[in-house]
């Protein structure tokens, strides 16, 4: 996973911040954790006999036991070519820093399981550029030959940024009281990813927390003199003691900033004793150096051009300035509120990684492709897919113009229909009954001749009313329905040869005519003596069709058996007309 380091060499402590990227985009920044008991480490190395070097709490144990292999507060001498003997052995303070920093990228390493893109180192802010020149050859002689070097008070704009809105042009006093130096700057946010400095930065190399534990280990000195005066610099257990001692005094001042009172154990080989301490004898111990920084932040203001009252935020970085004292003195002198943060020791850190996120940003695509995400993004994908347009859309409009057609005929169909409906009224209501012969006689007592007009001229229903027709062959005048595939399948024709298939249980055959015929004649054919014979064939076609009906002729009680032949001569009339066929030349006899 790839990720960016920020690295803070503080005097005393040293602190480290990592801020990864995921998916594409960089998260939170985190502090790395390099001490056992606390994210951030002693800035200590132990230098062994056997050329071993220890970093940090491992350094500080073996601080008791062999004090002049171990180096502390070197920060504070980079910049003098005098070396420091070690075991031995000659350091520069530059080359103490750079094994540092190498230290804690190692440590990254082994955390992340690979380099980080990017690593920023931060200085304070009044360095000049000697002691940045010595500082950047060191880090190259350990690999580190690309890092870059960050003011701390840019480092500390960088982090408030990221928790605060703060917009382009604000302007920005930074308190820095550290462990072993002090720094005041004025910077400006130029855009998101840059800060400048306004001004001259101003600092005191030697004034920060060591000298606020010094103090504290006088006033024991004061209380406990007699114990004191008696350790022996030769002797192991009293150095031991001694060290033991400055740790307490560490802890007490530490404490104070909560506290107002505490209690500090003296271990003496001489014997055990205790000193208590108060906040307000601390404050004063102290005072008059917390004086001397706010004055150098006043100065630092003024040689940036700007007035108090136009700062936008006034922040407090590094352990010491969580000192109550500090941030009372700041807001009287300055006549505005400060902002602290909650973890002042890894403030520099946690800037300087968010500062180089933006440069790694804007190198990535030169460098190195960002990561591939775990599944490819289906955007890019389906863009370099050719669009291919599916035929069928064509097909179904050569599909939709016979319909059209077919629903066109329909609408035509129904205005004739309704414009027939009133002249034909009395044809209507008889044809709408096509029962038997039986049933039909019942209800219609009328005698008619038995050689009246066949029985499927009298019906014919209206178009699409009629239900399906049944298996068996029905006399009635609906036209029928075409089988598919087939041309003008059920559509009678002129020629008798092929009505002759449609035969029924009736003496005559359906001789229902398209409705582009001229409509049927009612005379009927001529009748005999006797009993006429069988129809072979039918009788010729009318000329006219008879009117469609408005209602669906009533259920039949029971469909005629069919025939493969023409039955013979029913024994009962058929059923009547509305109106008398015209007269013949002679009379038709009864029927057996």
């Amino acid at each position: 996973m790839s990720y960016v380091l920020g690295v803070d060499l503080g005097t005393t402590f040293t602190a480290a911040a990592i801020c990864r990227r995921e998916a594409g985009d960089w998260g939170k920044v985190e502090v790395l954790p390099l001490g056992s008991r606390a994210a951030a480490v002693s800035s200590v190395l132990f230098f062994g006999l056997n050329a071993a070097v220890l970093f940090g709490d491992a350094a500080e144990r073996r601080a008791l036991a062999a004090p002049d292999g171990v180096a502390r507060e070197f920060k504070r001498r980079i910049g003098d070519r005098t070396p420091l003997l070690l075991a031995g052995e000659p350091h520069t303070a530059h080359e103490l820093a750079a094994r540092l920093a190498r230290w804690v990228v190692d440590r990254a390493i082994e955390r992340e399981g690979s380099a980080p893109e990017q690593v920023a180192i931060t200085h304070p802010a009044g360095w000049g550029e000697h002691k940045k020149s010595l500082l950047v050859d060191a880090l190259s002689e350990v690999g580190l030959g690309d890092a870059r070097l960050l003011s701390e008070p840019e480092a500390a704009a960088f982090d408030y940024s990221s928790a605060e809105r703060v917009e382009p042009g604000s302007v920005i006093a930074v308190y820095d009281l550290g462990g072993g130096t002090f720094d005041a700057a004025v910077v400006r946010k130029v855009d998101d990813t840059r800060f400048e400095l306004l001004g001259e930065p101003t600092g005191v190399d030697r004034l920060g927390g060591v000298d606020f534990d010094e103090a504290v280990f006088e006033h024991l000195r004061a209380t406990v003199a007699k114990g004191l005066d008696d350790l022996a610099p030769d002797d192991p257990v009293a150095m031991s003691a001694a060290a033991r001692l400055r740790r307490e005094c560490t802890e007490a001042k530490e404490a104070l900033s909560t506290d107002t009172e505490v209690t500090i154990p003296v271990l003496l080989p001489s014997g055990h004793t205790q000193a208590r301490m108060v906040r307000g004898e601390f404050e004063a111990m102290i005072r008059p150096a917390l004086d001397e920084t706010v004055e150098l932040l006043r100065a630092t203001i003024r040689s940036a051009g700007v007035a108090e009252s136009e700062l936008d935020a006034v922040l407090l970085v590094g352990g010491s300035s969580r000192i109550p004292l500090v941030s009372q003195l700041l807001s009287q002198q300055l006549g505005r509120a400060v902002a602290v943060d909650s973890d002042p020791k890894s403030t520099v850190a946690r800037g300087a990684a968010r500062a180089v996120v933006p440069v790694v940003q804007r190198v990535a695509p030169a460098q190195q492709p960002p990561d591939e995400p775990s599944s490819p993004p289906a955007r890019p994908e389906i863009a370099d897919i050719p669009l291919v347009v599916s035929p069928p859309s064509t097909a179904r409009r050569r599909v939709l113009r016979p319909r059209v057609l077919v629903g066109a005929a329909g609408l035509a169909v129904s205005g004739i229909v309704a414009m027939g409906i009133h002249t034909v009224s009395d044809v209507a209501s008889t044809s709408s009954d096509l029962a038997p012969a039986t049933q039909v006689a019942a209800e219609q007592p009328a005698p008619m001749p038995p050689a009246q007009v066949p029985v499927d001229e009298q019906k014919s229903p209206a178009v699409g009313q009629l239900p399906p027709p049944s298996p068996t062959t029905q006399a009635t005048n609906r036209r029928a329905k075409p089988e598919p595939n087939t041309p003008d399948a059920g559509l009678p024709t002129t020629d008798t040869s092929a009505a002759a298939p449609r035969s029924t249980s009736t003496p005559t055959t359906d001789t229902k005519p398209s409705l582009r015929q001229s409509p049927p004649t009612t005379q009927a054919p001529p009748s005999t003596t006797q009993n006429p014979p069988p129809q072979s064939e039918n009788p010729p076609p009318t000329t006219q069709d008879p009117p469609p009906t408005t209602q669906d002729p009533p259920p039949t009680t029971q469909d005629p058996p069919p025939t493969t032949e023409d039955p013979p001569p029913t024994t009962q009339n058929p059923p009547p007309t509305t109106e008398d066929p015209p007269p013949t030349t002679q009379d038709p006899p009864p029927t057996t």
